[in-house]
């Protein structure tokens, strides 16, 4: 079980794909879609970046939200702190290990 006492980022994964432009595989594309009826065959380049970046910051604010933040770590964290205060209380209380410890250093 990994214990971490501060909540560190996830790294990023990047992944590229290249993609190749050929115009007339874009133009049959673009004509089939208008054929079929598709109204979005003849939105522009600025269009389809804004649809883009709306879409990329739904993903992000869905993914982010306070609803999907960990709960159950938060559980764990608390319940780990509590059995180490109780361990130090025992310690502290029912053992001679602080009268050991301070007589190993005092002598």
């Amino acid at each position: 079980m990994k214990v971490t006492f501060f909540k560190r980022p996830k790294h990023k994964k990047f992944t590229y794909r290249p993609r190749y432009w050929d115009p007339e595989t874009e133009a049959f594309e673009k004509r089939k879609r208008q054929l079929d009826g598709d109204a979005e065959g003849d939105r522009t380049s600025k269009e389809m970046q804004e649809d883009m970046r709306e879409q990329m910051n739904q993903r992000w604010r869905r993914s982010h939200a306070p609803e999907n933040v960990g709960r159950s770590n938060n559980m764990m964290k608390v319940f780990i702190y509590a059995l180490i205060i109780f361990f130090g209380i025992y310690l502290f209380f029912f053992t001679s290990f602080i009268n050991n410890l301070v007589r190993l250093f005092t002598e």
